[in-house]
């Protein structure tokens, strides 16, 4: 949940505008009367429409704890002409965010991280716009500062992209290997990142392919990055969600219904319908798929291959986007 908090009426106006942006990107949000915001450890992250001053007397020190899993702290003047991040920049998205509302509302985003005014990439970032695991506190304070100074290697997996300005920070080289290697020593795995997907009967292969293009933009996630596609045993003859397995060449998971509708033994995270659950016997389609699939991927590294084994872990999963969906396709992402 991110959570957009103003003071003024100018800046409930402004805080309606963030929320629609937000919306069209699938991101939950709430707004808050200042008097009203109450933080409880489990947001994204917070949007402050008030002076910097205020944020920094009254609130962040209920919200800054780690530095790796702290949520983004954003503020912004009652205009928008100004957009500032100023916690959990990179792990925890607050540059991200300050881009994406900053290119709605034209504002002048102000950074202040080394790495970024220096369009230097961090290792911070690095594992970020490449979804892998998060580094170690040392290595970003090491690679962080090298990077302003000179070049760092770094090794990519065979068919990956640089992105952003990977190419003006690291000396990129590749390997067959499935992970990633900064600076000689420091190994980086990526995560699984699994598409599900749900669609009316018959559904036309066209429009799951671009509901699918959609979600993947809506999260800024390279197609080359996905390491599978997921769906439920009654579509698994469905042609359009085969055919646009086929055309992006992604594997295609099959989960049987029993296993889908343990999933919410376990999330109270994940949208229920009874319409389709009379329909197919499950509460949804594409999001607990696309947890199954990242559990399944995960298992297979761990050597457990037996899907139906749900456990605590299956909380460990990101789903990064819910259900999203588009003439008639459901498109859900999760990572872990």
């Amino acid at each position: 949940m991110i959570k957009i908090a103003y003071i003024t009426k100018n800046g409930e106006i402004l805080a309606n505008k963030i929320k629609h942006i937000l919306d069209y990107y699938f991101y939950d949000n709430e707004i808050y009367h200042s008097r009203d915001l109450t933080t409880d450890g489990n947001e994204k992250g917070f949007i402050f429409i008030m002076a910097t001053g205020i944020v920094l007397r009254k609130y962040i020190d209920k919200i800054k704890k780690d530095k790796t899993k702290d949520a983004f702290v954003i503020v912004l003047d009652e205009l928008g002409k100004n957009i500032i991040p100023i916690l959990s920049n990179h792990l925890g998205g607050g540059n991200y965010f300050s881009k994406l509302i900053g290119r709605e509302l034209k504002g002048n985003i102000i950074f202040t991280t080394a790495t970024d005014v220096n369009n230097k990439v961090g290792i911070d970032e690095l594992s970020n716009i490449y979804f892998l695991d998060v580094p170690e506190k040392k290595d970003i304070l090491k690679i962080n500062k090298k990077v302003l100074n000179e070049k760092v290697d770094l090794i990519l997996p065979s068919g990956w992209k640089p992105l952003k300005n990977v190419l003006n920070t690291y000396n990129v080289e590749y390997h067959n290997n499935n992970y990633v290697v900064v600076d000689g020593d420091i190994v980086l795995k990526p995560k699984k990142i699994v598409v599900g997907i749900g669609a009316r009967k018959n559904i036309k292969s066209h429009k799951v392919y671009w509901a699918v293009k959609k979600a993947l933009y809506l999260r800024d996630i390279p197609v080359w990055r996905v390491d599978a596609f997921a769906t439920v045993d009654v579509k698994k003859d469905e042609r359009g969600i085969l055919e646009t397995a086929e055309r992006f060449k992604k594997d295609l998971f099959i989960f049987d219904r029993g296993s889908i509708n343990e999933i919410y033994n376990f999330r109270d995270d994940l949208t229920k319908s009874d319409f389709v659950f009379k329909t197919i016997g499950v509460y949804g389609v594409s999001e607990p798929v696309s947890i199954l699939g990242v559990k399944k991927l995960n298992d297979s590294m761990n050597n457990i291959g037996n899907i139906k084994n749900i456990n605590i872990d299956i909380n460990r999963i990101n789903l990064i986007l819910k259900k999203f969906k588009k003439n008639g396709v459901s498109v859900s992402i999760s990572i872990g």
